[in-house]
């Protein structure tokens, strides 16, 4: 049994910035594990949490849920 330190802090920034560098329209828990290095656990609760500027679609797709930016989130006014 390997002991765990703790999480590396990520910004909402980095974690939004997961869903522009994965090359498909949608991305998975483990898709932004793999790259910011937290738990797929806590990418889901960080991912629900998100303030109230930032909205965040999901879809259960079999057992995987997925997730994307609606197009209101590109910064267009």
């Amino acid at each position: 049994m390997s002991a765990r330190g703790p999480e590396r802090q990520v910004s909402d920034k980095e974690l939004l910035e997961c869903f522009e560098d994965v090359e498909k329209p949608f991305v998975t828990t483990s898709d932004i594990a793999t790259r910011v290095g937290l738990s797929k656990t806590r990418i889901r609760q960080r991912l629900q949490s998100m303030g109230p500027d930032v909205r965040i679609e999901r879809h259960k797709v079999g057992n995987a849920v997925v997730y994307w930016l609606p197009d209101e989130n590109s910064g267009s006014n």
